[in-house]
This record gives structure tokens, C-alpha cells and sequence, in this order.
């Protein structure tokens, strides 16, 4: 007989699962016919199709032209695998293992129970021992904690003709256990296929659960357990899965106090992990608030009809969130992994998910309300990301279909980039960057600078200017810089969407955290120089107030990305990142690597030498600020003998200070020099070390290594990238580190080999063609969109920027009633002094009349005893006369 034979974990009573079957079995029927329809209604290329799955299955697929198949009966499982034209890995289920050990007893003998990549890993290697083909459907990767997870899912793959995945995230975890990139088709999970079914079904639902008669807004709401797994302690656990319940009892207080609606919990899950048992919980602890507890419709078609009833969804699972999306539903994303976090990404929601771990329900409260107040807008934008999803979820099956007809599927790439429209000459290219780049000026300023005149020389007409906001007519395109501080390319952006312009952005960034976690002087260990030298110790968590800062950045520097038309990332290691963190499209990537100036290699020593009477010295110029980490660098050539000098303006003085309570008599701190002096210094120096906590790469790197330095370097971010094996790199945490390879650069003789490096791969006149390329593709990418779909871009641009401002209100409203806080702790605190020091001075004045007291009391006892000791000395004189015979 033949079929094809789907292999997934749908019918173990998780509706997202389900949804997913019943989504591939309409991908895989439209596919055939060109028209949408129930799965009931064909097969797929005269084939029937076989589901293996759980319990629930037969249930599920009595209204599908499906045959289903039990994991329990191994025979029959067997004869379906041997008799399959396609065996098909998806329907449910995750290439994971948390929540379980794993190791090569789960491979050879554990039952499927929950252990997903184990038992598929065993059915791919069945299928190839029997010649059939093996196919990954949308599947989703990850978690993969363990190296035998890792090696497992990498052998998944190796047996497969065809790998497709749900997400950028899966495709990343696969490409980290070594499967090559050009291998992984990245499609959309197929539960968005799922179409509502009849009307009636869902109001007939509606009726029987007793949501029609209640208020509205309609808030669906799903919460799951989840603490229980990746957790090391039981007690730990428990504590944080009871402060989920409160925090979600709280929210479904204000889901009928602050919207006036009602909160319906829909348990997506019975067996494993029981969503109801969370919901009775819930419910409990939010006491009589109205809120509901009903029943999902078991076949996903009624299930999907039911939830586009709702006004608002609000919950944790990713096929819940992912279901609301398909059928219109705006929502707040309650993030506990990153597969939830990636629906609300895909949504443009993602300013709107909150994390679990870190669970604020009152921010929630407000992400519903400002949901609910812009819904019309939301309903129409989710139909747009819907459509675009069903389009990459239409790409397996038609995988499905090259393999059954050729057994190889077509190379393709989901989002091809648009072939050039228009000669980048004569393009009128407008750069900003922030207004104080005369007085302070930066590597992203020298960027921007140096590249002008060369973009000019190739036909790009083009000025650099501060104006935040300035008037775009006479310019085809924004070019804009420093993702290290969003707050002005933003602007930018909003300027540019405004006024119908498309955007380029250098980001100049990439992840900080250990700088923020580490960099900070104020908590190390700093010993008196004789006696140690300073080491890097943690930082606290940061206040609340400043974590709401930093995540508004990072909301700013996601909405930057998104807008941006191209990507112009210094180096492949940053686009990595920025691909990690902010899911950009790598298409939309063009690294332009960075130039240095020509007069780095003409460099001559003696101007320096004459002024400054030093030669073959250490040098380091950059900013004297933490995260250039001199201080750990001074420490490091205390003693040495080795002069240092320091070149670069404070930020702020005190570090500066505390530098040169480090510094030894070899150290030299000087202030920003004229370049011709800077360019001296270069040459005059044998080792230029820049042992930053992250360097993108560290322009001075490379002038230095172009004026014939030895270079040390930070090992953080991506000048191994420009300077390959021929500089020495040190760990910024580890002033042992820095010492070793600042001597061994000293030591070792010059060598030109980096120098060449530097000359023949980064010159600016090469950045300015990556350049030009990049707005090339910016423009063709723009021209390819109608005006409509443009003015929709600017809408919800405008309509994104309106919900970040109402979240950095809500944010400036928590850090005044912070403030007042404090105030009122400060106030307190300080009529507590006074009170103490009221009682001070009584009990002072007490003792004060308690000592005058014992004063006069001595004086009277001493007053007393010196008459009786002057009587006594009297008498005695007289005894002593009479016994002399001596009359007075």
C-alpha cells in the first residue's frame, strides 16, 4: 500500500500539537488541489497518508482521511515504515530535551514519552535502513542542553533528504550541532493552515461554556507549568510556579476591575503537564472575580473558529499564542522560553510579551489595555503576518511533493534578495548621526566621516548631518548609526518612515551583557597597589528602574531592525548576533567590513619621539573609560618596566584617577592628540593593546597594526574577524591575561604580516563599495513595495512608536512613584534620626543633672573628710607635745 507516513506527538492530548497535524494534513491537500478545503476531502498524490501518535488520535482524526497508528504497536509502526513512499518527521512534538536526562539509554530502549528527539531519531533510522526517504516538516528545535542531545539531532538531520524548520530560532540550534546551513529550509509552523470552522460551532461552544453571557471584553487566557522543568531543586520550583498562579490571579482580578471584561482560562494540555489542574489554581487564589474556566473544542478547526470570538488573548504557550494570531486575535505574550518569545516577534508584539521569570502583572494589565485601544489596527496587521506565514508554511508540502516526484528536493531560499533596481549613482543618500558628534566625536562619527568622501568619489551624493529630524525631500535614502544608543537612529527612523524614506543602518553593536555584569569598577576588589592588583567582581542585579531602561532600549533597537530596508553590520560575527537577538533576516545583511586611512602606513616616529622622548612603548588610545578597561591594563604593566601611554580624553575623571593610583612612574597619560601627532605615536610605539570588554574591532587596532605595531587585543567581539592570528588576545577579566600577551607583543619582533593584512582587506574605499551595494539592495527592496504597502508601514511604525511611548510612560510612572518611594523611606528615616537625637539630648540633660548631682555629693563627702582628717592630725599633735612634755 502506499502512503505517506507522518510521524508526530499529536494526539497526547496538547491542542497545539493536534493543530499542527491538522495543519499539515491541509498543506499537504492544498498543495495537490490549489484550493483550500477540510483534510477530510482528498489525498495527497493518489497516496494515503498514516498519522503515528497517541491515545487521542482516533478521536482526532475521525472526520480526516487519515489512518492512525499507536506508538505502542511497534509491529504495525514497522510494516507502515517499510511500506511508506515518504516517512515524515513533524505533526507535533520538538527536537528537545529538557525536562529529561539524555543519554544513549533514551535512544535505545525509552518508550516515546515526551522524549521526542529520541523516538524520531530511532523512526529515521528505521526508515533508512529500509531505503525510504525521510523528510523534517516545520519541526522546532531546541532547547538542546546536552551533547547527546546535540549528536542526536545533528543524526535526525544526516538521515534526512529534506529539513525544514518552524523558525530562525530552530534553524540556528541546528546549525550549532553542525548541520550545514544551505540543508535547512526555514518554513512556518503549519498550525497557521488550521482554518475556522462552521460559525455555529463556536457560538454553540460559546453558549455551553458560558462565555456569551458574560461582560466584555472576552480575555482568553492559558497558563502552563512550567517551572517544573530545567529546575535543579523541588523547593525552588514550587516557590516560583506559586508566584505564576498569583501573579495570573492578580491579572484576572484586573482583567474585571481595569477592563471590565472577563477572563476565560482555556487548559491546552491534559496529559503530562495539566493545564487545568494550573487553572483550578488560579481560579482559587483570584477568589470571585467572574472569570471562566472552559473546555476547548478538541478538532483544531472549531478550536480556531472559537478563539477569533475573543477580543484579547493573554497566555503562555506558543500554539495558543499562535492560534490567536491566526485567527485575528491580538495578544499579550507571557514569554517562557524562546519559541513563545518568537510568536510575539513575528506578530510585532513583542514589546507586548512579558516575562515569566520576571512576571510585573500590572505592566501586563496595561499591555492589555493599550492592545485593546489599538485592536483595529492590531486585527489588520495580524492578517498581514498571517498570510505571510501561510506562505512559508506552504513550503514543505511543496518539498514534500519535489521528493515523491525527482527524490530531491529544490535549493530555495525563503526571502531571495530583490535584484538591484536602479545604478547606485546618483543616489542622494542623507547620513545622521547623534548632534554631539563635533564635540565628541567617536568610531561610529570616523565611520561615517571616513566613508563620505569615497561614497562621493563612486557617484553617491551624500552629507553627514546632526539634525534629528530633518526634511527628507531632496534625499533618496537615510543612512543612520549606533545601536549602542538607540535613542537617536530611532528618530531617525520615525523621521524617515514619516516622510516615505527608506533606511539604512550601521548598528554598531553587539552584546554588552558582561560588560554590564563585569565592567564596572565601583564593585571590584580594589587592594592597594603594593598588595594586589583590582579584579572583577559582579555587579548587582540593577534596579528595576534601570532594567526598564535597558529593556526600552532593546525594544527601540528591535524596532530599528525591523524598519531598517538593509543592515550594514561591521562584521559577520556582529550580523550573527543581531540574527540571534533581534531574528533579522540575514538577507537583509551586507557586512561592510571597516577601512582605516592611507597615512597609517607612512607613519614616521620622529615627531613623537622629539616631543615626548619615547620609543618602542606600550600604547593605548581609546577613551580612558570602564569599558576600555585601562584600569586593568595599567595594573597589568605595574612593575614591568615597559613605559605605557595612555591617549584619550576621561570619561569620566575618576576613572582616570583611579587609574593612575595603579599607575607606576612608566605611565604616561596624555589627552586626545592632533592626528599627525596620533599617527607619530603609532610608529613610535612597538605594542598598541586595546583589552576592551567588546571591541567592533577596535579602529585603532587596525591603524596601529598599519603603522607597524605588535597589537593586543580584547579576545570579546569580532577583531579575531580583521586580525586573524596575527595580533595576541587577551582576557579583559584576567590582568594575568593582559600581562602575558602585552609582554610576549613586546618581546616578539615586528613582523608586517598584519600590516598586509590590513592593506590589502580594509581600506575605505572597499567599505565604501560594500557600502553602495548595501543601498542598492535598500532601494530595490523599497522600490519593490506599492505606495500602499508603504503607507501601512508608516502607519504601523507610527502605531509602534504610540505603544512604546505609552510603555516608556508607564515606565517614567514607576520610576516617580519609585522616587516617592524612596523619598518616603528617606523621610522616615530621617524623623527617626530626629526623634533619636530628641531623645539623645533629654537622656544628655538627664545625665548632665545626674553628674551635678554626684559632683556636689563628692564635694560634701570630701569637704566631710577633710575636717575629720585635719581633727585627727590636731589631736594627734597634741598627744605627741604632751608626751614630749611641751606645753603649747
Amino acid at each position: 500500500m502506499r502512503h505517506l507516513l507522518i510521524c508526530g506527538a499529536a494526539g497526547f492530548t496538547n491542542l497545539g500539537d493536534d493543530a499542527i497535524l491538522w495543519g499539515m494534513l491541509s498543506g499537504l491537500r492544498d498543495s495537490e488541489s490549489g484550493a483550500a478545503s477540510p483534510p477530510a476531502q482528498r489525498r495527497y498524490a493518489g497516496r494515503e497518508l498514516c498519522v503515528v501518535g497517541g491515545p487521542e488520535l482516533p478521536a482526532l482524526l475521525s472526520e480526516a482521511d487519515a489512518v492512525p497508528i499507536g506508538y505502542d504497536d511497534r509491529d504495525e509502526l514497522a510494516r507502515a515504515i517499510e511500506d511508506a513512499d515518504l516517512v515524515i518527521l513533524g505533526g507535533g512534538g520538538m527536537l528537545y530535551d529538557i525536562g529529561y536526562a539524555a543519554g544513549l539509554a533514551r535512544f535505545v530502549g525509552d518508550p516515546p514519552d515526551r522524549q521526542w528527539l529520541y523516538e524520531l531519531a530511532r523512526i529515521a533510522a528505521a526508515a533508512r535502513v529500509a531505503g525510504k526517504p525521510v523528510m523534517c516538516y516545520a519541526v522546532g528545535v531546541g532547547p538542546l542542553l546536552t551533547e547527546a542531545a546535540r549528536r542526536t539531532a545533528a543524526f535526525i538531520a544526516d538521515q534526512c533528504a529534506a529539513v525544514t524548520v518552524r523558525d530562525e530560532h530552530s534553524r540556528e540550534a541546528l546549525r550549532a550541532c553542525g548541520v550545514p546551513a544551505p540543508r535547512i529550509h526555514v518554513a512556518a509552523d503549519p498550525a497557521v493552515l488550521v482554518s475556522p470552522g462552521p460559525p455555529e460551532g463556536a457560538e454553540r461552544w460559546l453558549r455551553e461554556s458560558g462565555v456569551s453571557d458574560a461582560p466584555r471584553p472576552w480575555v482568553a487566557m492559558n497558563i502552563r507549568p512550567w517551572y517544573r522543568f530545567g529546575r535543579e531543586r523541588e523547593d525552588a520550583d514550587a516557590e516560583a510556579m506559586q508566584a505564576l498562579i498569583r501573579n495570573a490571579a492578580q491579572m484576572v482580578r484586573g482583567i474585571r476591575d481595569q477592563l471590565g471584561g472577563t477572563a476565560v482560562l482555556l487548559p491546552f494540555q491534559r496529559m503530562y503537564d495539566d493545564d487545568l489542574e494550573v487553572a483550578d489554581s488560579v481560579l482559587a487564589a483570584a477568589g470571585e472575580c467572574g472569570a471562566l474556566i472552559a473546555h476547548p473544542p478538541a478538532a483544531p478547526s472549531d478550536l480556531s473558529a472559537a478563539l477569533a470570538r475573543f477580543d484579547l488573548s493573554v497566555g503562555m504557550r506558543m500554539h495558543f499564542l499562535l492560534l490567536s494570531l491566526a485567527a485575528g486575535v491580538p495578544f499579550v505574550a507571557l514569554t517562557y522560553s524562546e519559541k513563545s518569545a518568537e510568536v510575539a516577534r513575528m506578530a510585532g508584539l513583542a514589546d507586548r510579551a512579558h516575562p515569566v521569570d520576571d512576571l510585573d502583572p500590572e505592566a501586563v494589565l496595561h499591555s492589555c489595555e493599550a492592545v485593546l485601544s489599538s485592536r483595529a489596527q492590531l486585527v489588520i496587521h495580524l492578517a498581514e503576518v498571517r498570510a505571510q506565514l501561510v506562505e512559508a508554511a506552504e513550503i514543505p508540502a511543496a518539498l514534500v511533493r519535489e521528493l515523491l516526484e525527482s527524490g530531491a528536493p529544490q535549493r530555495r531560499r525563503t526571502s531571495p534578495p530583490p535584484a538591484p533596481s536602479r545604478p547606485p549613482a546618483g543616489l542622494r543618500v542623507l547620513m545622521q548621526t547623534r548632534p554631539d558628534f563635533r564635540e565628541k566625536p567617536g568610531g561610529d562619527v570616523v565611520q561615517l566621516e571616513e566613508l563620505l568622501p569615497h561614497l562621493r568619489e563612486a557617484g553617491v551624493e551624500a552629507e553627514l548631518t546632526g539634525d534629528p529630524s530633518p526634511d527628507l525631500s531632496q534625499w533618496d535614502l537615510v543612512h543612520t548609526i549606533n545601536l549602542d544608543r538607540p535613542e537617536d537612529p530611532y528618530r531617525h527612523c520615525l523621521n524617515a518612515l514619516a516622510q516615505g524614506k527608506p533606511i539604512a543602518v550601521s548598528p554598531v553593536h553587539n552584546d554588552m551583557t558582561e560588560f554590564l555584569e563585569w565592567g564596572d569598577p565601583d564593585y571590584w576588589d580594589l587592594p592597594d597597589p603594593e598588595e594586589g592588583v583590582p579584579r572583577p567582581k559582579r555587579a548587582p542585579l540593577p534596579h528595576p528602574v534601570e532594567r526598564r531602561r535597558r529593556a526600552l532600549q532593546h525594544l527601540q533597537r528591535q524596532a530599528i531592525l525591523d524598519w531598517a530596508a538593509i543592515c550594514l553590520p561591521n562584521s559577520q560575527t556582529d550580523a550573527d548576533y543581531l540574527t540571534r537577538t533581534f531574528s533579522l533576516d540575514p538577507d537583509k545583511c551586507v557586512v561592510v567590513h571597516h577601512g582605516i586611512h592611507s597615512l597609517f602606513f607612512e607613519a614616521s616616529p620622529d615627531a613623537f619621539v622629539e616631543k615626548y622622548g619615547l620609543r618602542d612603548f606600550v600604547l593605548c588610545v581609546a577613551r580612558v573609560e570602564a569599558k576600555k578597561n585601562q584600569l586593568s591594563l595599567v595594573a597589568a604593566m605595574r612593575g614591568t618596566g615597559i613605559p605605557l601611554v595612555i591617549v584619550g580624553r576621561a570619561n569620566p575623571e575618576e576613572y582616570r584617577e583611579l587609574c593612575r593610583r595603579y599607575a607606576d612612574d612608566n605611565v604616561l597619560f596624555l589627552d586626545p592628540l592632533p592626528q599627525d601627532e596620533l599617527v607619530s605615536a603609532f610608529a613610535a610605539a612597538k605594542v598598541h593593546a586595546l583589552v576592551s570588554w567588546i571591541e567592533l574591532p577596535g579602529l585603532v587596532s587596525m591603524e596601529a597594526a598599519a603603522a607597524g605595531c605588535n597589537v593586543v587585543s580584547t579576545d570579546r567581539g569580532s577583531p579575531r574577524e580583521y586580525l586573524g592570528e596575527h595580533a595576541w588576545y587577551c582576557d579583559p577579566r584576567d590582568v594575568d591575561s593582559i600581562r602575558e600577551a602585552v609582554l610576549a607583543a613586546h618581546a616578539a619582533p615586528r613582523s608586517d604580516a598584519l600590516r598586509e593584512r590590513i592593506r590589502q582587506n580594509y581600506t575605505w574605499e572597499r567599505a565604501a563599495q560594500r557600502t553602495r551595494e548595501g543601498y542598492q539592495a535598500a532601494m530595490a527592496r523599497w522600490e519593490q513595495r506599492d505606495s500602499d504597502s508603504r503607507a501601512a508601514a508608516s502607519l504601523a511604525a507610527m502605531q509602534r512608536h504610540v505603544d512604546w511611548l505609552a510603555r516608556e510612560v508607564a515606565d517614567r510612572e514607576y520610576e516617580v512613584r519609585e522616587t516617592l518611594r524612596r523619598l518616603r523611606q528617606a523621610e522616615e528615616h530621617v524623623a527617626h534620626l530626629e526623634n533619636w537625637g530628641r531623645q539623645w539630648e533629654e537622656q544628655s540633660r538627664a545625665l548632665e543633672a545626674e553628674l551635678k548631682r554626684w559632683q556636689e555629693e563628692m564635694k560634701r563627702i570630701t569637704n566631710r573628710r577633710l575636717f575629720r582628717w585635719s581633727e585627727a592630725v590636731a589631736r594627734a599633735g597634741w598627744s605627741i607635745l604632751r608626751k614630749m612634755r611641751i606645753k603649747p
